[in-house]
């Protein structure tokens, strides 16, 4: 074979390479190693690399087809060099390495017990250290936005539970205070102090099905118009049973106009601007109407409740400025690219959204 051939294969086989994200980092670095040691036709293969701002050494070693992780401090500065201890460690007899360097890791790539480097070897090598820096990377940069995503959600409960649940508990323990009391005095005035107690304990228990309710992952299947008619449906079942509160929905010329993720996004929205009234304004009614015109999303949300604190028209700029209205969904609007205008007054408030609609993708 001549060396053009090899050169020419092993640049297909770099070609070659998946190039579909995985989450899990056991499967990650499996992957990589493996595409590594097939590209530069390594018996052995190591991966030494730190994280930014992270005060460890991470080691992925793949020989026999089995790969090895290990976690451990970085040799002292003053110590024996990182690459000549990892010589040492490995039996490094025959190695070529590469620097890997990415936004959030910094490390080396090892390629151990080759039998004949050739020049075609030693340059695939640097672009086999590229991808596998882009590729940490990206795992990494995915698992910090998953991790604030649920910081962000956890907040936001935390603030939910701070402002509902936990002070109707502090409310119901003193409401006991006093009947311990009325218990010796007043008999009658006890047992009716008694049954508010019950009814504030129910209450928070239905708030408390609400949190869990709203802690439910939305299924990756839900994508289409259909889709979200279905869930729509299971949530105004929801609403009825645990508030009886009536919805009613209106979706109109949605089908097969919106992105799945935007779907899944437009279905928290709804399902949290819902769930806002069912808790907050003593609705029986509530009507959702929901269309699509011109790239663009408009949405109403109108009950029969007793409104906001405040009573008025008022749009998304002096919402903000005046910090009124449901504080997380207008930040999921905000995210949306989107708008909220509010009317409040009692026995009506109506809640007009509008979003930049991204389309199914053909």
């Amino acid at each position: 074979m001549t060396v053009e051939h090899s050169t020419q294969g092993l640049i297909s086989r770099i070609a070659a390479w998946p190039r579909n994200p995985l989450q899990d980092a056991d499967a990650l670095l499996a992957r990589l190693l493996a595409n590594v040691a097939d590209i530069l036709e390594a018996p052995r293969v190591l991966l030494a690399w730190e994280e930014t701002d992270e005060p460890w050494l991470y080691l992925a070693y793949r020989a026999d087809g089995a790969v090895e992780r290990s976690r451990e401090a970085p040799p002292e500065a003053e110590g024996e060099p990182l690459e000549e201890s990892l010589r040492r460690r490995f039996a490094m007899d025959r190695a070529a390495s590469w620097p890997v360097q990415g936004e959030i890791v910094q490390g080396r790539l090892f390629a151990l017990d080759h039998p004949d480097l050739e020049p075609g070897h030693l340059a695939l090598g640097e672009i086999a250290a590229q991808r596998v820096a882009a590729e940490l990377d990206q795992f990494y940069l995915g698992r910090q936005l998953r991790t604030a995503a649920v910081t962000e959600e956890r907040v936001r409960l935390a603030c939910d539970l701070h402002d509902g649940m936990l002070q109707s508990l502090t409310g119901t323990a003193l409401q006991l205070q006093a009947l311990a009391r009325l218990m010796e005095d007043d008999l009658p005035a006890a047992r009716e102090q008694l049954h508010e107690v019950q009814r504030l304990i129910a209450a928070d228990q239905r708030d408390l099905r609400f949190f869990i309710e709203e802690l439910k992952p939305v299924p990756q299947a839900l994508g289409s118009a259909a889709d979200l008619g279905d869930r729509l449906a299971e949530l105004a079942a929801r609403l009825k049973r645990l508030w009886d509160l009536d919805v009613v929905f209106q979706l109109e010329s949605l089908d097969g106009r919106l992105s799945d993720a935007f779907t899944r996004q437009l279905y928290r929205l709804l399902r949290e601007a819902l769930f806002n009234v069912a808790r907050h304004a003593g609705a029986t009614k509530a009507q959702v109407a929901v269309t699509r015109r011109n790239g663009a999303l408009y949405i109403t949300v109108t009950d029969d409740g007793r409104g906001f604190p405040f009573t008025g028209h008022y749009d998304f700029e002096e919402l903000n400025r005046q910090k009124l209205g449901p504080v997380s969904l207008k930040e999921r609007i905000s995210t949306l690219g989107g708008s909220l205008t509010i009317e409040s007054r009692p026995g009506r408030t109506r809640l007009e959204i509008h979003l930049p609609a991204p389309g199914r993708k053909r």
